[in-house]
């Protein structure tokens, strides 16, 4: 359940990061997703792993 539970607040802010990050460049880019893909999922990465490893605090 706990696993299920990271994925998902992960998969969140994936999710939002990606928005934000697309939505910014967005007038100055017009490619602006390729940008926010990778960005999401550098966020996505670095959250699960926080979460995993703070799992027994």
């Amino acid at each position: 359940m706990k696993l299920i539970l990271r994925f998902i607040l992960s998969f969140i802010s994936f999710i939002l990061t990606m928005i934000l990050v697309t939505e910014v460049l967005s007038d100055r880019i017009f490619f602006s997703l390729f940008l926010g893909i990778p960005a999401g999922i550098l966020v996505f990465v670095t959250t699960f792993a926080y979460l995993s490893l703070t799992k027994n605090k």
